[in-house]
């Protein structure tokens, strides 16, 4: 049986950070994302299928993604495999709000 990307124990992982740091804007609404998509009355999907869209990365993104990217791309995942949103109409989104983010003037502050 070949190792599962995410089975990492027991490997040379490097030191642990254990020191505090300040929650991110980015991670409060991929939380918040996760729990109006997962919450009745939507209910989209499940823990266990967010754990195997992670578990699905290759292990270069497993490493190289950080924690929140890991569940904002199983998220994605999930509301394509679903069907409640396509990877089209995702993309186009993206594309718009890139679009609306260079039209906002640089604050001087």
């Amino acid at each position: 049986m070949e190792q599962r990307v995410n089975d990492v124990g027991g490997l040379p992982g490097g030191p642990i950070r254990q020191e505090d740091h300040p929650v991110t804007m980015y991670q409060k609404r991929v939380d918040a994302l996760y729990v109006l998509l997962s919450s009745p009355p939507i209910s989209a999907f499940r823990v266990d299928s967010i754990r195997r869209s992670i578990e699905s990365n290759t292990k270069e993104d497993y490493k190289n993604f950080g924690y929140y990217d890991k569940w904002i791309r199983a998220i994605r995942d999930q509301l394509i495999e679903q069907k409640i949103l396509s990877e089209a109409e995702i993309n186009a989104r993206i594309e718009q709000i890139k679009g609306e983010m260079l039209k906002q003037p640089v604050s001087k502050g």
